[in-house]
Parts: structure tokens; C-alpha cells; sequence
């Protein structure tokens, strides 16, 4: 008898644990979290034997808690290809949650001896265990994605760049120029800028200073664009001025203006254009925003966005980006994200911080109308309890009666 009722008794008790765990497994996908990059496939072409290049893609999430990444390299060029910043690295852990997205860099470094030809290989890109802790999500619930990678190999060196956003500010009397530029390596080798600056009168018709500048000997890498700015004395009077510019070796030439105003004439000024995001989306997706400013002073401005988001009148959230560096009569973009969590209006307003300068407020509106609302009534989770108590009772029935057939015994 005893040994009837043991058998029986733990075989009670597996089905007790067996509906349990697939309780917790029910509960635990009952709220998707989404995990996203930005490109699916990477072409490299005409990379130089020892040469260099790079690419980027982005890592995103609507979870809003971290979640840690790493990588696995495979394919016949995983030994010349790198990743930055280095995810597996011991020190080093990167997360990625619903106002963090992760930038990803592959850079590629083929061997001087290597034959020309088209290399393939990919980046898996895998999560760490999906957990809130002490949450819904089961410890060993992860995503992983695949990049697929393409690379072509020259021996053929290719010198392809150019100069853009060149820039001379304006300035006041005594204080040095301050000149600003961007230079894109279009081509397979390094790239070494440096530029002659010629500067003319009001009215073009006398050369009053001219002066070759160079940046520290600092390389541009192929694939890759490179932003120098730096300063140089100058006696020139109040007055506009005219500089001709010449971008070594990329031959690039431009003619920008400035003027040397007088002391304490120099003043920051800018305008929140407006503020774009998507009319329409859904609960738990990652909504990307743009905070257009234009930075119509004289000199460059660090700016950011500062606002609330308000859903029924109510405040629900706040928002404070980082700061972007916008040079003069540059319009800047200040993207960020935001993870709706229930149905309805979403209303987000704000200012630009620039400069300790505050600008007019602008807003937009997001309309959620579709998904399941986190903190909503789900209708799931009383059907999966209501499931499991009636087994549960069902269960103990069976016991009970179990046991009384033994008694009568």
C-alpha cells in the first residue's frame, strides 16, 4: 500500500511541475521584445592588400531594460575583419535598452599578401539573456541576427577624396580665425589633409594674408570621413573678409566669407525648427524623433533637446538627449527614441538647451493605436491562471479520491 501510494504520489507531482513550467514559459512570451540592426548585408569594394575599411550599423531595442551584446565572426575573412567597440572583450560590457541604441563598426584589414579577389563572411550579433531581473522574461531567452559581409580585394591603390564644409568663422578683432572642414577618403589608401588658405580684401581686389595649415599629420582611413578644426593668428582689422581655400591632395577649392567684428559684438543665436517623429505606430515600438535646429549665430553652438511626454493631460515621461555640436548657419539634427507603452495621443514637447540659451517650444504627436497595452488588463494572463487552477483542483480531486479508495482498503 504504501509503496502504490508513493508511485502515485510523485507521479502527481511531476504533472504539478510539468504545468507549472509551461505556466512560467506561457507568462514569460506574453510580452515580445523587439531587437533590431539597421542593415542586413555589408559591401565592401576595392579594398586595398593591407589597406583598411570600415563600416557601421546600429543595434536597437524597445526593452526597457539593458540588455547586453556580443558578436561571433565566421567565413574566410573573420581573421582580418574586427569590431568595434569590442563586444566579447573581458572588461567590457555593451548594453542596449529602449533610449540606448548601440552603434557597430566593422572594420576590415586584409593582409598585405593576400590575393585579389571577393572575400565573404558575416556578424552574428547575439543578446544576452532577455531578463529584467527579478521579471518576466526567462534567463535564457536571447535574439541573435546575422550580418552578412562581401568584401572585394585590390592590389590597385585608388587616391579618391574630397573637402567639404569648409568653414572660416567669424571672429572678433585680436582673437585668432577659426576654420573648420570635413574630409571624405573615397578612395583605398590613406589620406593626409592639410590646406592653403589665401585671404582677401572686402572686394577681392588685394591678397592680404596667406597661409598653408596642416593637421598634426593626422590620417584619414579609407571609407572613412574626418572632421579637423583648428585656429591661427591673425592682425587682420574689422571688416568681411574673403578666403580662398585649397584642400591638399584632393585638389578641392572653395570660397567662403567671414567678418572681424569688434569686441563683445559676437552673440549665440538659433532656431528649434521643428520637431518630426512618425504620426502612427504601435505599443512597444521604437519611435526615432528629430529635433531640427538651426544654429544662425556666429560661432558653433553644443545643443540638445529637453521635454515631457504627455498621454491624456498626464506627464508620462521626460527626455533630455545628449548635446550635438552645430557650427554656425548649420542646421543640426538631434535624433532619440521613444518606446510608447499604452494606447493613445502621445504629445512630446520641448526646447533646445544651446549655449545655456533656451529657444521657443515645439511639440508633435504620436498616435498609438495598435498592441497590448504593458500595463493593461490582458485577458491572457486569467486565461493561463484560470487553466492551471483547474488542473490544479482536478489534481487534487484525484488525490483525495485516491486516498479514500486506499482508506477503504
Amino acid at each position: 500500500m504504501l509503496r502504490i501510494r508513493s508511485v502515485y504520489g510523485s507521479g502527481i507531482m511531476k504533472k504539478i511541475i510539468i504545468f507549472g513550467i509551461l505556466f512560467f514559459l506561457c507568462f514569460s512570451f506574453v510580452n515580445a521584445v523587439g531587437i533590431s540592426v539597421t542593415r542586413a548585408t555589408l559591401d565592401f569594394e576595392n579594398v586595398l592588400k593591407g589597406g583598411y575599411a570600415e563600416q557601421t550599423f546600429f543595434v536597437s531595442t524597445d526593452a526597457p531594460f539593458s540588455i547586453p551584446l556580443t558578436y561571433e565572426l565566421s567565413g574566410e575573412m573573420a581573421n582580418w575583419t574586427t569590431i568595434s567597440p569590442d563586444m566579447n572583450a573581458p572588461n567590457m560590457t555593451i548594453f542596449v535598452n529602449n533610449t540606448k541604441y548601440q552603434p557597430v563598426t566593422v572594420i576590415i584589414q586584409p593582409p598585405s599578401d593576400i590575393p585579389a579577389g571577393t572575400y565573404t563572411g558575416a556578424v552574428r550579433v547575439i543578446t544576452g539573456a532577455i531578463n529584467q531581473p527579478g521579471g518576466q522574461y526567462g534567463s535564457q531567452l536571447q535574439a541573435a541576427f546575422l550580418v552578412k559581409l562581401s568584401v572585394v580585394v585590390t592590389g590597385q591603390e585608388i587616391l579618391s577624396c574630397s573637402g567639404a564644409g569648409i568653414i572660416l568663422r567669424d571672429t572678433e578683432i585680436g582673437q585668432p580665425l577659426e576654420y573648420d572642414m570635413m574630409v571624405s577618403n573615397n578612395g583605398n589608401i590613406r589620406v593626409r589633409p592639410n590646406i592653403t588658405v589665401d585671404i582677401w580684401n572686402q572686394d577681392q581686389s588685394k591678397l592680404v594674408m596667406s597661409k598653408d595649415l596642416l593637421f598634426n599629420n593626422v590620417d584619414v582611413l579609407p571609407t572613412t570621413t574626418g572632421s579637423f578644426t583648428n585656429t591661427f593668428t591673425s592682425d587682420l582689422r574689422i571688416g568681411q573678409y574673403w578666403g580662398y581655400v585649397t584642400v591638399h591632395p584632393c585638389e578641392n577649392t572653395a570660397l567662403v566669407t567671414f567678418n572681424v567684428y569688434d569686441k563683445g559684438t559676437l552673440v549665440d543665436t538659433g532656431e528649434f525648427v521643428r520637431l518630426d517623429s512618425k504620426p502612427w505606430a504601435s505599443v512597444g515600438e521604437v519611435v526615432p524623433l528629430t529635433a531640427v535646429f538651426k544654429n544662425t549665430g556666429q560661432r558653433m553652438v553644443s545643443a540638445k533637446f529637453k521635454g515631457v511626454v504627455t498621454l491624456d493631460n498626464r506627464i508620462v515621461d521626460t527626455i533630455d538627449t545628449e548635446y550635438y555640436d552645430i557650427s554656425p548657419g548649420q542646421i543640426g539634427n538631434i535624433d532619440f527614441y521613444y518606446t510608447p507603452k499604452n494606447l493613445g495621443q502621445y504629445v512630446i514637447t520641448g526646447r533646445i538647451l544651446y549655449n545655456n540659451k533656451l529657444s521657443f517650444e515645439k511639440s508633435t504627436v504620436i498616435n498609438v493605436n495598435q498592441g497590448t497595452p504593458e500595463s493593461g488588463f490582458n485577458w491572457l494572463y486569467i486565461i493561463i491562471i484560470v487553466v492551471i487552477l483547474i488542473i490544479i483542483i482536478l489534481l487534487v480531486r484525484r488525490i483525495r479520491e485516491k486516498k479514500k479508495r486506499i482508506h477503504r482498503l
